[in-house]
């Protein structure tokens, strides 16, 4: 018999962890995370209630008072400690994206600076996870262009060498003078990795004006000790960074480290402008979007998004400034160093007030030149199907559009594709994929791939998806308004005998690459649009990506096949034992050859003779 929810929330442990609520049909609601697993969940709960129904709690926001209403069921996950769970958290409202959940948009697409510290050289660039355990990373930057501009900078203060070891051969950037020569041996490795790399990681930590300090210190003990070249070297160091210092904001005549977060909300998306100042300086500024906002207060906001914020943050203040909070300040974890939580304050005057309101004004302009963005694409997208609509004489808008590919070489790992535009923007968990049977690769008694038959076979089996036209079940696949088809006139006609045996009206066209003629059923003469056509662009664009599609699945399957082995077929061999024989021998003929005995050393007796029984001298 299946637990109720009141049964389950008292049975929830005293331990840290992350908790799933779901509504009556299994979709998710929340996630959540918490230090006690049984004291938290009940706190969204009234202590009496109706077996199995969740309770609207009176003094809740609105926004939890519906989520609340909606909880039928939930899940949890026992973590080790805090820091577990905020990960895990944060894998799940990544992955799941709930209902409920404030999301981080684009957050894949953060970037870190990063320094191999483990290479020979350390070498410097960028990643989008800070991943590697050996390596320090800084960030996240919300820009590309911001963390070129700043690895640009960098070089011109403190070149730095391209080359993970040392070789004898210059890097690119030795020849233009942005490389001290740590790759040639001008220089140590031990002064490269003290004087360059160290003052690198002190500069992107904020600590300009402790470099400027030690870079003093250095240019005077090189002009005592006479070495006038090296002491030039530093000066000119000296002078690029006091250009960087000049273009900084000063925001406190003192040293000063605090990040400074202020939100502005629209609807169900909202913006949080961050000031980075360090050392009293505003070093940085980065502006984050956050969707599924609506009806959250600022202080819920900030709650949920700065613990995600500062668990991949690579540098930690001493102050936080925020314009509101949510009860007790938010518990932020840190998995790398056990320096002291930074404090939270929410200021009410002064210079401090001043940098949250100040940010709230860059977090709407911010958010209004996104949201004119995305209006002017939506409106360009618009006109497209729009104007795709007038010159095909369609019925009604291809809201919904799916196209088909074929790739295949000589018929071997032959695949089709199907990728699906909604309102001309990819919708990627529609995307499916197809391997061609064997028997429709073929032509009836011609060695040539049939490439007309293999595209009957995928749109037949992409029909059968669909029992019904007005079929809710939810296996099913919705209709398309339109059929995009990559070929000309041929694979549009295998595609629409398909079509015709269905119980589907649906239009169809094909588009060919050579002159980008698009075929239309029942007329003689393809259609060319204008080369500048918004129409033409949008289906060249969802064309190429179901060729992409396509190729990329083909591609999959024939590195499989090429890594495949005869080995593979004998039972008893695994992927270990086979990369362990095939490492001795070298290749399965060479085990054809090699006597008995010594297979029987590398693998024993019993193996060895059913290898030698499946693989028969030729």
């Amino acid at each position: 018999m299946q637990k109720s929810l009141t049964d389950k929330i008292k049975e929830l442990p005293n331990q840290p962890g992350v908790y799933i609520f779901k509504d009556a049909k299994g979709l998710i609601l929340y996630v959540g995370k918490a230090i006690n697993l049984h004291n938290r969940v009940r706190s969204y709960f009234r202590e009496r209630h109706p077996p199995g129904r969740a309770p609207i709690l009176e003094d809740a926001p609105p926004r939890i008072q519906l989520m609340i209403s909606q909880i039928a069921d939930l899940d949890y996950t026992i973590t080790d400690n805090e820091l577990e769970s905020l990960l895990l958290e944060n894998n799940f409202i990544k992955q799941l994206k709930p209902k409920y959940n404030i999301l981080m948009r684009d957050d894949k697409n953060y970037l870190f600076i990063k320094i191999n510290i483990k290479d020979e050289i350390p070498t410097i660039g960028y990643d989008r996870k800070p991943s590697d355990k050996n390596a320090r990373y800084f960030g996240p930057y919300t820009s590309s262009i911001a963390i070129k501009d700043n690895l640009r900078l960098v070089r011109k203060i403190f070149p730095y060498c391209a080359n993970k070891k040392i070789t004898g051969k210059p890097c690119f950037y030795f020849h233009i003078g942005k490389c001290p020569g740590v790759c040639v041996g001008k220089i140590s490795l031990a002064e490269y990795r003290q004087n360059y790399i160290g003052k690198i990681i002190q500069f992107l930590q904020g600590k300009q004006l402790e470099i400027l300090k030690n870079l003093k210190l250095q240019m005077q003990g090189y002009a005592r000790s006479k070495m006038f070249e090296k002491a030039a070297k530093v000066r000119d160091q000296i002078y690029a960074l006091n250009r960087v210092l000049e273009r900084q904001k000063l925001v406190y005549p003192k040293k000063v480290d605090q990040d400074v977060f202020s939100i502005h909300v629209e609807a169900s998306i909202a913006c949080v402008n961050l000031f980075i100042i360090r050392e009293g300086k505003l070093i940085r500024k980065e502006n984050f979007i956050l969707e599924n906002t609506k009806g959250a207060q600022v202080a819920k906001i900030l709650s949920e998004f700065l613990p995600r914020y500062y668990l991949e943050a690579t540098d930690w203040p001493r102050e936080i400034l925020v314009p509101a909070l949510e009860g007790h300040p938010p518990r932020l974890a840190r998995g790398e160093e056990d320096a002291p939580p930074p404090k939270i304050l929410v200021p009410t005057r002064g210079q401090k007030l001043k940098l949250i309101k100040l940010g709230e004004l860059n977090a709407k302009q911010f958010l209004e030149a996104q949201s004119d963005k995305h209006l002017l694409e939506e409106a360009r997208l618009m006109s497209a199907l729009k104007e795709l609509q007038r010159v095909l004489n369609l019925k009604k808008l291809p809201g919904r559009i799916e196209a088909y590919d074929i790739s295949n070489i000589q018929g071997r790992h032959a695949v089709g594709s199907m990728v699906v535009f909604d309102y001309g923007h990819p919708k990627k968990e529609d995307y499916r994929r197809f391997k061609i049977k064997r028997q429709t690769v073929s032509a009836e008694g011609s060695p040539k791939a049939d490439d007309f038959a293999m595209m009957r076979e995928v749109l037949t089996r992409r029909f059968g998806k669909t029992i019904t036209v007005n079929n809710n079940d939810n296996r099913s696949w919705p209709l398309p308004d339109l059929i995009l088809i990559d070929g000309g006139r041929g694979q549009l006609n295998a595609a629409q005998s398909v079509i015709r045996n269905s119980q589907f009206v649906i239009p169809a066209i094909g588009l060919a690459k050579r002159l980008e003629e698009i075929f239309v059923p029942g007329q003689s003469k393809s259609l060319i649009l204008q080369p500048n056509s918004i129409a033409l662009f949008l289906l060249q664009r969802i064309r190429d990506e179901a060729h992409r599609f396509a190729v990329t699945y083909h591609r999959k399957l024939r590195s499989k096949a090429a890594k495949a082995s005869a080995l593979d077929q004998i039972p008893g061999i695994g992927n270990a034992k086979k990369r362990k024989i095939l490492a001795y021998f070298g290749s399965v003929a060479k085990i054809r050859q090699a006597p008995l005995g010594e297979l029987a050393q590398i693998v024993g007796n019993a193996l060895a003779e059913k290898i030698k029984a499946s693989l028969p001298d030729r």
